[in-house]
C-alpha cells in the first residue's frame, strides 16, 4: 500500500466546521420518535475485549429511536466544502443503528453528522462496527477532533471519497517542526459495503489504525502523535466527486453509483481508557512495529 499525500487545503473540510457547527446537546435530535423499529443484533459482531491495557469507559448500540445525551448532531455548511450542508434530520437512529443519511433534496444534498463530545480523553481506542452504502457523491469521515478546537490535530481512522467502497484511508494531521500544517495518509483495500470494525488507538507518540481487530497501519512519532485531549466525530459529506478533482484523482465515472440518497451505518461505537499509566502501557511487549502494518511517517 503506497503512501499517497495530497494537496495543502485537502482535508480542511473535514474538521474545520465540525465543531462551529455542532447543534448543543439534543436528545431528540435526529430521532424518528413514533413507529422506530430497534434491534439488539443487526451486525452479527459485539465488540471484543482489547485486552487488559485497556477499559471500556462507552458503549452505545443505539438500540432505541432517539440519538441520546452522549451526541450531538451537525448543522450546517462544512468548512472548506462548498457543496451541500449538514442537517440534523440527517442523523437518524432507527433498526438497532445510528444511519448517517446523505440525500440530494431540491434544496441540494443534506448529509448527517454527529460528535461524541461527552466522552473526551487524552490517549484512548475508539472502535465502530460500520458499513457505507456506494456512492460517487457522499464521502465519510470518522475522526477524533481536538477538545481545544485548535486544528491540527486530527486523526482520521476511516474516510473515503470511494464511489464503490472497496478502500478506505487514514489520515494524520500535525505541526511539523516549521510550525507549518503537515499530514500523511494511506489506504485499505476491502469491501466497505460489507459491516466491518474500525477503529484507533491512540497512546504517548503511537497511533495504530485497526480493521477487524488487527493494526493495519501506525505512526509512531513524538511530533506527528496529539498530545491535545480528542473527542470522536462521525459524519458524512456531499461533493466526493468534486474533492477527487480538486486532490488530483481521477475524476467520477459515468458508470459510478450516484443515488440520489445513500447512508453510512454504524452498529455500535465502543471507547476505551487506556488502565493504568500509559508509558508503561505503551513500553510493554506488543506496542513494537506491527509486521505487514504501514508505518506512516513526517517525509
Amino acid at each position: 500500500m503506497k503512501i499517497r499525500k495530497l494537496a495543502a487545503a485537502s482535508l480542511l473540510l473535514v474538521g474545520s466546521l465540525a465543531v462551529n457547527s455542532c447543534s448543543t446537546p439534543d436528545s431528540t435530535a435526529g430521532a424518528t420518535k413514533k413507529n422506530c423499529p430497534t434491534a439488539e443484533v443487526v451486525s452479527g459482531q459485539s465488540p471484543w475485549s482489547p485486552g487488559s491495557g485497556w477499559r471500556q469507559i462507552f458503549f452505545d448500540d443505539f438500540d432505541r429511536c432517539e440519538l441520546g445525551k452522549n451526541w450531538s448532531t451537525y448543522d450546517g455548511k462544512p468548512g472548506g466544502n462548498p457543496v451541500g450542508r449538514w442537517d440534523p434530520a440527517n442523523a437518524i437512529v432507527s433498526g438497532g443503528m445510528l444511519k448517517l443519511v446523505g440525500e440530494n433534496t431540491a434544496d441540494g444534498w443534506r448529509t448527517g453528522g454527529v460528535s461524541n463530545f461527552p466522552v473526551t480523553q487524552l490517549y484512548g481506542r475508539w472502535e465502530i462496527r460500520m458499513r457505507a452504502q456506494p456512492s460517487a457523491d457522499l464521502s465519510y469521515h470518522m475522526l477524533l477532533w481536538p477538545k481545544n478546537e485548535q486544528w491540527p490535530p486530527e486523526i482520521d481512522f476511516a474516510e473515503s471519497v470511494s464511489a464503490d467502497r472497496r478502500s478506505t484511508e487514514a489520515w494524520i494531521h500535525w505541526k511539523d517542526a516549521q510550525g507549518q500544517n503537515a499530514k500523511t495518509n494511506t489506504a485499505v483495500r476491502g469491501d466497505f459495503t460489507k459491516w466491518h470494525t474500525i477503529g484507533v488507538e491512540w497512546l504517548p507518540g503511537i497511533v495504530r489504525y485497526l480493521l477487524d481487530g488487527r493494526v493495519w497501519a501506525e505512526a509512531r512519532s513524538d511530533r506527528m502523535v496529539s498530545k491535545t485531549p480528542m473527542w470522536m466525530a462521525l459524519q458524512t459529506e456531499a461533493g466526493a466527486c468534486e474533492r477527487r478533482l480538486d486532490w488530483g484523482m481521477a475524476p467520477c465515472a459515468k458508470n459510478e453509483p450516484r443515488p440520489k440518497k445513500a447512508a453510512v451505518e454504524i452498529d455500535w461505537v465502543v471507547v476505551y481508557r487506556p488502565n493504568g499509566d500509559v508509558y508503561q502501557q505503551r513500553s510493554e511487549d506488543g506496542y513494537g512495529p506491527r509486521p505487514g502494518a504501514v508505518q506512516l511517517t513526517e517525509s
